[in-house]
């Protein structure tokens, strides 16, 4: 494997009241606008924050470990990126029984009908993160572009191709979407083509420029893809089965302080679905109207899917093809 970075911190979880980890795109308008905020409210307005790109925390805290969290020891709002720990069977089960979380609900949501709605209001997912396939033209030499990931699966790139993330931690989206539709032997398939593995912002850099060490095929989020659009040597493919969702969720603990509704409004506010909508991370009604316009579908793994699998277990052993 080709590996592109060489990140890992980890949080005290205990030392905030409010933790955001973020994608990349949107996290400095969001910290601007946030800080804005706390500005407006005043000085008698008293709580500890860490607004933080997801990119520099690859190890969330129960990620490799049995233990769950009491309410107690968890930040009062939580937002992650990811199917991450927090979508983990076990912690999904002592959250649920004991409420840990209220229901989240924008007006917006009121108003849609969607599979990435959780009926059980314990997740909000407030924006989506979408992974579709970058091809690098002056790599093709004639072999036929992938129109859907089914293609891709059964393409001759092999150690062509790169994804998220690092050894043993890559990107669970793209594996779980992957595995949904086609299984462990998808996973195999997969695993045989991928050669490269890092941060999405480090393969778009040299797509497109004949490097000869790098990707033909990139599957990234489409934030990135967009910047190469006016690359003519680039070719962007949004998957017939659908664009890989990844869920930027919001957990909003039943019992904080009064004052701490004003930060769970901010997070719904159609200021931040404005700040998420332009960097091509919407809210899912922004992003039900975007796949209307474009005649796009969705690939989202769902909550049945969820529910029947203990994603962290089934992520290590996906990671393990690899």
């Amino acid at each position: 494997m080709n590996i592109m970075s060489k990140i890992k911190n980890i949080i005290d979880k205990s030392e905030y009241d409010v933790l955001g980890l973020l994608p990349c795109p949107i996290k400095v308008p969001i910290e601007i606008a946030f800080d804005s905020m706390i500005n407006d409210l005043g000085s008698n307005f008293d709580f500890k924050y860490l607004v933080e790109g997801n990119a520099n925390y690859e190890v969330m805290w129960m990620d490799e470990s049995s233990y769950i969290p009491s309410k107690e020891e968890l930040p009062k709002i939580i937002i992650s990126s990811g199917v991450n720990s927090f979508y983990r069977r076990d912690f999904r089960a002592k959250a649920i029984e004991e409420k840990y979380f209220r229901k989240v609900q924008s007006i917006e949501e009121k108003k849609i009908n969607s599979d990435l709605i959780d009926l059980e209001g314990n997740y909000y997912i407030m924006a989506l993160n979408y992974l579709v396939m970058v091809v690098d033209l002056t790599k093709l030499e004639g072999r036929v572009i992938p129109k859907s990931w089914n293609e891709l699966l059964n393409s001759e790139f092999e150690k062509e191709v790169a994804i998220r993330g690092k050894k043993r931690k890559y990107c669970e989206t793209t594996l779980f979407g992957i595995y949904k539709d086609y299984g462990k032997i998808g996973i195999n398939k997969l695993s045989k083509l991928v050669g490269y593995g890092g941060h999405p912002a480090e393969m778009v850099k040299n797509i497109g420029k004949g490097i000869q060490d790098s990707p033909t095929i990139s599957v990234v989020p489409y934030f990135y893809a967009k910047l190469l659009k006016n690359n003519k040597k680039v070719r962007i493919v949004w998957p017939e089965e659908g664009a890989i969702v990844s869920p930027v969720t919001l957990l909003f603990q039943r019992e904080v302080p009064k004052s701490l509704d004003k930060i769970g409004n901010f997070f719904t506010s159609d200021e931040v679905r404005q700040i998420c909508k332009n960097a091509f991370l919407p809210h899912p009604k922004d992003y039900l109207e975007f796949l209307r316009e474009n005649d796009y579908k969705l690939n989202w793994i769902g909550w049945d899917f969820i529910k029947n699998n203990d994603t962290n277990k089934l992520l290590l052993e996906l990671n393990e093809y690899f």
